[in-house]
């Protein structure tokens, strides 16, 4: 039975793993079959002299295992298997292959830029949780700062080699937005005050003496509301549907300067006035340009990318011991 939590890794390989199975696996040369058995330090492949062993291997499909959060191996069926295998050991060549590149390349990671990205990881964390994040993943921080490194050491050679030399004309932009204008139309758009609060009665009240109009929405914000953007008077800027809650989409109802009925959810009763509308429109290419040349550059990149490392696979000598593959679980 194919596993849920495995299946977008099982969609995502299919034509991953037959792209990179003819690059790597089938334009490898392979060797006589053996019975011989295997241990960790059993070689699996060699990619331009430098050895791949089983351990590693074993280590690379752990490494996706938790990717993928496959908790129980046994449940999985033997293709799902045959795709983690190849993967791992697909992943572990092109990686050679890149490390070698930036070797020859004399490409290295300075201190000031990995202290630069190891800062940024850890401020996405609070106080200890980036260790605790480790623990409870089963991450040795050294594995885990080998990677890192690697990683980074490999994303400025690809910047440096590939990404660099791609480049986007203003015309391919406006071209991509003339044949595609379907997709920058902006949805109708809302201002609200919000106010929230953690009962029913306190909403309904406030609710009663807004109406009243013996104080304005913003005030009672600023006194009583528990949201963030209390302190400046319940102001949410604008917002379309789908960009909050849910519960919210009866706010785009309103009529201007009119309040809501109170709203539960989970964090309390919530109260809005809408002050502004803005009707649907089609986004004008100047507001669509960044995000254009943003979306047409990942691609350029990622088919170059794609191009220069078929490049490289063509000049390593890549060697896949299938015998030894197809022993290990």
């Amino acid at each position: 039975m194919m596993l849920n939590n495995f299946y977008n890794l099982t969609e995502t390989l299919k034509v991953k793993c037959f792209v990179a199975c003819m690059v790597f696996l089938f334009l490898a040369c392979s060797k006589p079959n053996t019975n011989e058995s295997i241990t960790d330090s059993t070689v699996v492949a060699i990619v331009n002299g430098s050895e791949v062993t089983t351990e590693e291997l074993r280590n690379e499909m752990e490494v996706l295992l938790k990717q993928f959060r496959v908790k129980d191996e046994d449940d999985m069926t033997v293709e799902e298997k045959i795709i983690l295998k190849t993967d791992g050991l697909n992943r572990i060549i092109k990686n050679k292959i890149l490390r070698k590149e930036a070797t020859l390349g004399n490409v290295y990671l300075s201190k000031d830029e990995y202290n630069e990205a190891f800062s940024e990881v850890k401020n996405g964390y609070l106080e200890d949780s980036f260790a605790k994040y480790l623990e409870v993943e089963g991450i040795v921080f050294e594995e885990w700062d080998k990677k890192f490194r690697n990683n980074l050491l490999i994303k400025k050679l690809i910047t440096e080699r590939v990404n660099s030399k791609v480049f986007l004309s203003d015309e391919q932009v406006k071209k991509y937005y003339d044949a595609h204008q379907e997709e920058f139309q902006m949805s109708e758009q809302v201002r609200s005050l919000h106010i929230m609060v953690g009962s029913e009665d306190e909403a309904r009240s406030i609710q009663k003496q807004l109406k009243s109009g013996k104080k304005n929405f913003s005030v009672f914000a600023q006194e009583y509301s528990l949201g963030p953007e209390g302190p400046q008077g319940g102001d949410l800027g604008y917002f379309e549907v789908g960009q909050m809650p849910e519960e919210f989409d009866s706010v785009f109802k309103l009529k201007i300067n009119s309040i809501s009925e109170p709203i539960q959810t989970p964090y309390g009763y919530h109260l809005f006035k809408v002050v502004d509308k803005k009707p649907a429109r089609q986004m004008s290419f100047e507001e669509s340009r960044k995000t254009i040349h943003a979306q047409l550059l990942r691609k350029e990149e990622s088919k170059a990318f794609e191009d220069w490392l078929v490049k490289l696979k063509d000049k390593s000598e890549i060697d896949i011991k299938h015998d030894v593959l197809a022993q290990i679980n």
